[in-house]
């Protein structure tokens, strides 16, 4: 259903993603990751294999697409908890910054498998999952990190396998019994008002904890370790992350009680510093763009989505139930 539905865009994420990468080399990994699936998530194994058959195209594609894309974003991601917003309500959202081009490829996501927690995304066609809300009342958030090895926050496999779980807790013992090489951050909540960020580096994971408060993230490293930021190459690579870092945390605090959508859709607007701000109209610094913004209440089961940089676009509204 998913493939016969926007085959056309399938098709077309899949030729952004492959269309200047050698196809052979690419799908060598594509082996290892269908055994990861069988061993992980072998229910999505077969979701992966209709995908590619409703949209015409390889399978090698489809399950390419959900490991080992990798592309440069530089997003910015809050959630906020109940001791934040004071009326016992949980909000996250993030901007998607991901260049010209994104939008035509981007869709709304709902999945109701038997049996199986439903999960409603923002994401790309022909994705499992990208950032969004499960229906045991979790979130996931997904940013870059700038490290050099292989991999990115862009996961669309582990990030469904995240929207399945049940709890931050479970959301990060799961993360910590997949090994492998994808490098990035995810930004976790759930029905309890748990919040915080887990950065996955090369041969570890660090868990930034925002109880039941508050986090904000954008592409920088903040480990409290030395050597993992001594690993982190956004200076060069991604030189708008820490201006934005800092502004997402400072937003934040200046919203402290009384929160709503409106004013998650105000931080994702913020054009503090720009063009190194959460919301950017131009490729001046990154060569990046905001392309669209999500605010998520995962309790109520809604999503707000812009299609356009929210400075510009409403929102639309998705419910779960």
């Amino acid at each position: 259903m998913h493939g016969a539905a926007v085959a056309g865009m399938v098709r077309a994420e899949v030729e952004a993603r492959l269309g200047g990468l050698d196809r052979d080399a690419a799908f060598r990994h594509v082996a290892g990751v269908e055994a990861f699936v069988k061993r992980w998530a072998p229910h999505l194994l077969d979701e992966v294999h209709g995908i590619a058959d409703g949209a015409g195209i390889d399978q090698r594609a489809a399950l390419w697409l959900q490991w080992g894309m990798q592309a440069p974003e530089a997003c910015t991601a809050f959630a906020v908890g109940p001791e934040f917003t004071g009326d016992g309500t949980v909000y996250a959202g993030q901007t998607k910054d991901t260049g010209p081009g994104a939008n035509e490829r981007s869709i709304v996501l709902k999945v109701r498998p038997t049996g199986r927690p439903a999960v409603l995304s923002f994401s790309y066609a022909g994705h499992l999952a990208q950032i969004g809300i499960g229906s045991a009342g979790v979130s996931v958030w997904g940013m870059s990190l700038y490290v050099d090895a292989p991999g990115s926050g862009a996961n669309p496999l582990l990030k469904r396998m995240l929207l399945e779980c049940e709890s931050v807790s479970a959301m990060r013992e799961l993360a910590d019994a997949i090994s492998g090489d994808n490098v990035g951050a995810f930004g976790f909540s759930d029905a309890d008002g748990n919040v915080g960020v887990l950065e996955r580096l090369p041969g570890r994971q660090v868990w930034l904890d925002g109880g039941r408060d508050s986090i904000g993230h954008a592409n920088m490293i903040v480990s409290p370790e030395p050597e993992d930021r001594a690993l982190d190459c956004y200076q060069t690579r991604c030189p708008s992350a820490g201006a934005r870092h800092r502004r997402v945390n400072a937003a934040l605090d200046e919203r402290r009680g009384g929160f709503d959508v409106a004013a998650g859709f105000a931080i994702l607007s913020d054009q503090t510093d720009h063009p190194k701000s959460i919301c950017r109209e131009t490729t001046e610094v990154d060569g990046i763009l905001t392309n669209s913004a999500i605010v998520a209440e995962p309790l109520a089961g809604r999503l707000h989505v812009t299609y356009g940089p929210p400075t510009k676009a409403a929102p639309q509204t998705v419910s779960l139930k």
